[in-house]
């Protein structure tokens, strides 16, 4: 065997090998998410006192978000270095309008800083509210951190990829809690869980 085979040969096996981790870490975006039933539960009622930082820096709460019907909380992990969960935020803002249709106001919570999420914001066609929680006081209160990060992790503090439909008193009307990080629900899945929670 000559030399340019075994060269050719080699990049071949190697590109198969890239070609399959790749294929690994995103196949699981193209399945049906699956449920882990961990956290606060429906009917509870969530902390939406606990202060908060918009992306400008501004202190806020989840009291202060609240559409006619409430408010749509999606928890993600990071807009920083969390692929998934940037792919996530981007697709539900083309549905920001249909859930304030709906009588709610859509927001995002994450342990980012406030200028990682002002950062992020400037990039997406149609903003909404990136709210910060670098305590994880929130995420704690509706026991939904990811205990798979130690402290000595970056993502210590970052919750289970979820989404809460709460009404203005904080009454959790609906939730979703992601047992895989890479698979996310889609805009009609967040929107039939706020019909279901009888959003609008």
């Amino acid at each position: 065997m000559t030399n340019k085979r075994k060269a050719i040969i080699g990049f071949a096996v190697i590109f198969a090998i890239i070609l399959g981790l790749i294929g690994w870490r995103i196949w699981p975006m193209f399945q049906a998410p699956e449920v882990l039933d961990v956290g606060i539960a429906v009917g509870e009622t969530a902390p939406v006192g606990i202060e908060l930082r918009d992306a400008n820096g501004n202190p806020t709460t989840l009291s202060d978000q609240m559409g006619a019907n409430g408010t749509v909380v999606v928890m993600v992990r990071s807009a920083d270095w969390c692929p998934f969960c940037k792919l996530q935020l981007m697709g539900h803002s083309k549905i920001a309008d249909d859930i304030e249709e709906r009588g709610y106001n859509l927001v995002s919570l994450s342990y980012d800083e406030p200028a990682v999420l002002a950062d992020f914001a400037a990039d997406m066609d149609r903003p909404f509210t990136l709210l910060s929680d670098t305590e994880s006081l929130f995420i704690d209160g509706v026991g939904l951190r990811d205990p798979a990060y130690g402290p000595d992790h970056h993502g210590h503090g970052v919750p289970h990829a979820s989404i809460l439909v709460l009404a203005p008193e904080g009454t959790v009307k609906a939730k979703f809690v992601t047992a895989n990080y890479r698979q996310r629900p889609s805009n009609e899945f967040v929107l039939d869980m706020i019909d279901s929670a009888g959003g609008g």
